[in-house]
């Protein structure tokens, strides 16, 4: 059984919420919760151009059963939330996969709206409707009170993982350019004038081009 997995992060896609760890030569994927993904940008954002990939550590839950065979790793920065994501897994209808997706606010937000039996904070979570809120409080109420006041930050605005998408393309971009041999911050300052003349270029190939095209390249 897969606890934790200590590592350099090679590679990370937010729109899909995993990440890539390598761990001795041998790479794990691994899906990050959306409320983790400012800080693992951050430390992405923190590492020294050409440098290496940074360190990251994540406390693991493996997941495997017979009707998904396939096992499937979910990463933490810190173990109470590992452990409050196993006890919100137990929720009839709340895998894994839709567990991770759902979780845009920290682990206390969400365990004090179950304590106070808040419907309203619950049914904000991506795909949580009414129905599943219900389930969700009845099923955990009066088992996540440690979690409740978990002194996280308290994060209780939603993650815009969109948002953070388009900044990570905007940076690969930077650096897709930057291999040409151009400059970083001149590099940067064409990205931002090609996203302000057209909001809609939405990958690095497009966002690449667009700035090559308006430099006659």
């Amino acid at each position: 059984m897969i606890t934790h997995l200590s590592g350099r992060l090679t590679h990370t896609d937010v729109g899909e919420l995993s990440v890539e760890v390598d761990v001795s030569g041998v790479r794990y994927e691994v899906l990050v919760p959306a409320f983790l993904w400012p800080e693992i940008q951050e430390s992405v954002d923190r590492s020294p151009e050409d440098g290496p990939a940074p360190e990251i550590a994540l406390h693991v839950l493996y997941h495997a059963t017979p009707n998904q065979p396939v096992p499937l790793l979910v990463g933490f920065l810190r173990r109470p939330e590992r452990d409050f994501f196993r006890k919100f897994t137990t929720v009839e209808g709340l895998g894994p996969t839709k567990a991770v997706k759902a979780m845009t606010v920290s682990v206390s937000t969400i365990a004090r709206a179950i304590e106070q039996e808040d419907q309203s904070v619950l049914t904000r979570l991506p795909g949580i409707g009414p129905r599943v809120a219900g389930k969700i409080i009845a099923t955990l109420r009066g088992k996540v009170v440690a979690e409740a006041a978990l002194q996280d930050g308290g994060h209780d605005t939603p993650v815009d993982i969109e948002s953070l998408q388009r900044g990570r393309v905007a940076l690969d971009a930077v650096e897709a350019i930057g291999a040409l041999g151009y400059g970083r911050s001149e590099a940067r300052r064409w990205v931002d004038d090609a996203l302000a003349a057209d909001p809609d270029l939405s990958t690095v190939e497009d966002l690449t081009l667009a700035v090559l095209r308006a430099r006659g390249a």
